[in-house]
């Protein structure tokens, strides 16, 4: 989606988001990040308090998209593995970006937020927190990365001497997301961990899921707001479109492995206002081109995924004030007409390309001062997608009673 500032400022300031004013029914909110983890002297592998794994061991489960050198990639990649004992630290590579901040729970307790650095230790699990860890079982840790456009190296991870990790068996279905900022959790209070895209995949409680999304990146695979290459080309790399993965793998990014990975059983598609929008030398996308493109997108979808359906989601371009009165009215819907074409090209939903039209489901008080989604604007929308799935495909939420997202517990106390 289109913001009034450049790139180069978005950049500047996306690198402190994590540190940046959380405001919470229009104050400030309190305590915003809780659960920090503390930095710790470097752990060594004979420690006597320590037991260390390697990045590569078997039983870390990495979640979403990362590279060959355990780097992180795109929105809400993380790990996650059983363990025993008290206590867990990891050991953060030289590739992690500065000040990043981790979204981490135990065994679906609610999440709590620390913010890492590279070459460092951080002690997450300590004996008595957080609370309401039973001592003496096996339990879960989890994190995943919450800023769109950072990320994080993983070195080692670190438990008990005595204790040990294990693998936590992935669900059997899976979810992947292609988007933009709609998806990645532009704006969001923790940018991916309060997304679209999170809140529909975490909502259902029982799925894998990868969310391929950058604030500002195309379908068209062209450059748009400072994002290089477009999604037709870009989702099928491992890295996304960041300063950070082009200083470090230049113009050729690693190819993602599908073949070794799950695969989707969803494919969720949201794409097209950067193309309405991208301010490049050349004019915006048009309706005829971006049909086309949107038809080459999902042809490679099914080459990579070709069990797979696809949902198709109808962007917006927002609201706008309707006279001189209080009432807003929706924006035309983003290349509506073309995006129903590129769908029913397909078959539609016989062909296994459904389209998920989003008119009505946000008000103008769920977009925000920047022209994105609030956290509630995005919950609704995932409420949205996540009925569509159901009724569509009878996928069933497990009522697992774990936090999706944190910090929305609002009540008066009156």
């Amino acid at each position: 989606m289109r913001w009034p500032f450049s790139f180069a400022a978005i950049t500047f300031v996306c690198a402190f988001l994590s540190t940046a004013t959380i405001i919470e029914n229009g104050q400030v909110r309190l305590n915003p990040y809780p659960g920090q983890a503390t930095k710790i002297y470097s752990i060594k592998s004979n420690d006597s308090a320590w037991r260390t794994y390697q990045r590569n061991a078997p039983e870390i489960g990495y979640k979403g998209r990362w590279c060959a050198n355990y780097i992180s990639w795109w929105a809400a990649p993380g790990i996650k593995f059983g363990y025993t004992g008290d206590n867990i630290a990891v050991t953060f590579g030289k590739d992690t970006s500065h000040n990043v901040l981790l979204a981490w729970r135990v065994s679906g307790l609610p999440w709590n937020f620390a913010n890492v650095t590279a070459d460092a230790t951080y002690h997450f699990v300590k004996p008595g927190f957080p609370a309401g860890v039973a001592a003496g079982q096996t339990t879960i840790f989890e994190f995943r990365v919450s800023n769109w456009n950072l990320g994080v190296q993983i070195n080692a991870v670190h438990v008990d001497r005595g204790a040990a990790i294990s693998k936590v068996a992935d669900f059997p279905r899976k979810i992947e997301m292609i988007g933009d900022s709609l998806t990645a959790g532009y704006t969001g209070t923790y940018e991916s961990t309060s997304g679209t895209g999170w809140n529909l995949c975490e909502g259902f409680g029982n799925v894998e899921f990868s969310i391929i999304a950058y604030t500002g990146i195309c379908l068209t695979d062209k450059a748009c707001w400072g994002s290089p290459r477009g999604q037709l080309y870009q989702w099928m790399r491992t890295s996304d479109t960041s300063p950070r993965a082009i200083q470090k793998y230049g113009q050729t990014p690693p190819a993602w492995p599908f073949s070794s990975r799950q695969a989707a059983d969803i494919v969720i598609i949201n794409l097209g206002t950067n193309d309405a929008s991208s301010r490049t030398t050349t004019p915006a996308v048009s309706d005829a081109d971006f049909q086309a493109n949107y038809i080459k997108l999902i042809k490679s979808v099914f080459e990579k995924y070709p069990n797979t359906k696809i949902i198709v989601v109808q962007p917006w371009m927002g609201y706008y004030r309707a006279g001189s009165g209080n009432t807003y009215r929706q924006s035309p819907n983003t290349y509506k007409a073309a995006i129903r074409g590129a769908v029913n090209s397909f078959g539609g939903a016989s062909g296994g390309v459904h389209y998920f039209d989003t008119s009505g489901i946000l008000q103008h008080s769920d977009i925000n001062p920047k022209g994105h989604p609030t956290d509630v604007g995005h919950i609704k929308l995932a409420s949205h997608l996540m009925q569509f799935i159901k009724l569509t495909f009878g996928w069933n939420f497990q009522n697992t009673g774990q936090e999706v997202q944190s910090h929305t517990m609002y009540w008066n106390n009156a």
